[in-house]
């Protein structure tokens, strides 16, 4: 079977959806990270011995704007856009250096988010092409 550009499209091409999808949930889930950061001072607690680069209303502005930034990448990339895949990518690196720096505060989320991160980035890598408009 071939797309629009008379590319051949194997069975892997539900990598990319399957990464786009997944970029929307991303998305709201930092969106939702971002809240309850801006709403709630006490939601995430961390030691005194910990270090954090900003405090914790930055980081909500942070995570909500991060979110909305992903999830329109999510869109372009369920569109077939090769520009949607670019930032996706770049986004997930980017996801992946945050969440480690943020790794202190709620580990089990970021931990979730870089392998989610680590697998849209597998799947726009490897079989991005299939899907260009």
């Amino acid at each position: 079977m071939a797309n629009n550009n008379g590319k051949q499209v194997t069975g892997w091409v539900g990598w990319i959806y399957f990464a786009g999808f997944m970029m929307l949930i991303t998305g709201i889930l930092q969106m939702i990270a971002g809240l309850a950061a801006l709403l709630n001072d006490k939601f995430y607690v961390v030691g005194q011995e910990n270090l954090l680069v900003f405090d914790y209303t930055t980081w909500g502005w942070i995570h909500l704007l991060v979110g909305l930034v992903v999830m329109l990448a999510g869109t372009a990339v369920i569109s077939g856009h090769a520009w949607g895949r670019i930032v996706a990518v770049l986004l997930a690196i980017f996801s992946i250096i945050a969440n480690f720096v943020f790794i202190d505060a709620y580990p089990i989320w970021s931990i979730i988010v870089i392998v989610v991160d680590i697998l849209i980035i597998y799947a726009l890598t490897v079989h991005g092409s299939e899907t260009e408009v």
